[in-house]
């Protein structure tokens, strides 16, 4: 229990470090429509912590009207998030202040062995470790779009790459019958529930992630202009947007492409994984080179029984919406997974180089509308 504890604390701290090293003037700023404020992150984390733990868990009741009507998403859109947040002082300070007790309050619950539904299996514990671990990884998309938004056409990358063709390089998986899902013991959320056999074609998938000088010959080729690669949905996405690279990417005067983290403007890996694209532009390169994007049971399959595979780089968009598993049942809320079961949401499978440990295991299903690709996102490809 003191080990979860410790590993709370730890993501805790993580937040508000991120928090305190950003600027004041972009500490309330919504640098992107579908990203809130970073300041905004850590107060929803902490009210999260204080509704499960206070209010559900303990009864206590404590929570005031304003603070839920700051940070339940519901309640509050993510425009108009900024202006609601206390100072960043303000902000900071309460919340180490509350961490700190609710991890008393946790501790204590350990030491009584208080029977509840929210404490089989330390359930809690890895719930709120689990939400902490998802919203730092999308603060690094607030501190990434800050660094896209100073844009620095003088840049010059210390290595530039060129565009490859596909390598064809994948690994055969035969027919059979799979499990899908995620076990109980690992803390899943319920949209990894119940664990299921799945009857699955035999299928050859990718061993590894598009990578940047893969999908830089899709660009030269002028993909992003030929309409016979794209979907419907996707070339009007297209037209509308007039997209030609990643999100993460940006050319210099020079017309040398660099890509854009956290940090700023860094050099690109020829070989890493690709990402900031969105479903359309994975689905128009997987047609583009004669192969398709997985189902979501082909990538959890092979990746969960052939460890060949090389992990994920980056989250891997999957070619099927975002369902429940038959006998889901919803918990710890009804909220949590069932408003994104509306057939608008495609599921994402891995990882990238922020996401934590906590979250990063096959089961897991992430999970966003085909249009956004500020996310870190690339693709696999499926050969028939």
């Amino acid at each position: 229990m003191n080990e979860l504890i410790e590993e709370l604390q730890s993501l805790q701290d993580e937040m508000l470090d991120i928090v305190s090293t950003v600027k004041t003037s972009d500490y309330q700023q919504q640098f992107h429509p579908d990203l809130s404020p970073i300041g905004w992150h850590l107060g929803h984390c902490v009210y999260t912590e204080e509704y499960w733990i206070k209010d559900q868990l303990l009864d206590m009741q404590t929570i005031s009207d304003s603070l839920k009507s700051i940070y339940v998403p519901e309640l509050s859109r993510k425009q108009l998030r900024g202006s609601a947040l206390p100072g960043k002082q303000e902000l900071l300070e309460w919340a180490k202040s509350t961490q700190a007790e609710n991890r008393g309050l946790l501790e204590s619950v350990s030491h009584r062995k208080l029977s509840h539904h929210l404490l089989n299996n330390n359930y809690l514990f890895h719930f709120l470790i689990q939400h902490y671990s998802q919203h730092i990884e999308t603060m690094m998309m607030v501190l990434t779009e800050i660094q896209i938004q100073n844009t620095n056409p003088g840049y010059s990358p210390a290595n530039t790459i060129k565009a490859t063709s596909q390598k064809k390089e994948y690994l055969s998986i035969e027919t059979g019958s799979f499990s899908i899902g995620t076990p109980k013991q690992l803390f899943p959320y319920d949209n990894e529930q119940p664990e299921h056999l799945v009857q699955l074609d035999g299928f050859n998938i990718a061993n590894s992630a598009v990578s940047n000088s893969e999908f830089l010959g899709f660009m030269e080729a002028g993909i992003y202009s030929t309409k016979s690669y794209w979907s419907d949905a996707g070339w009007k996405w297209r037209e509308a947007q007039q997209q030609t690279h990643p999100h993460h990417w940006q050319q210099n005067n020079n017309g040398d492409w660099y890509g854009i983290d956290h940090y700023g403007p860094h050099s690109l890996d020829a070989q890493s994984g690709v990402y900031g694209l969105n479903y359309f532009e994975a689905e128009a390169y997987a047609k583009w080179v004669g192969a398709r994007l997985p189902h979501e049971y082909e990538w959890e399959a092979a990746i969960k029984n052939n460890s060949p595979l090389n992990k994920s780089s980056v989250w891997e968009w999957c070619n099927n919406t975002f369902h429940p598993y038959v006998g889901f049942s919803a918990y710890p809320y009804a909220g949590y997974s069932t408003p994104y079961f509306d057939e608008q949401h495609y599921v994402l499978k891995g990882g990238g180089r922020y996401t934590k440990a906590q979250i990063k295991r096959p089961g897991f299903r992430n999970y966003y509308m085909p249009d956004k690709r500020h996310i870190f996102a690339g693709l696999r490809l499926i050969y028939d």
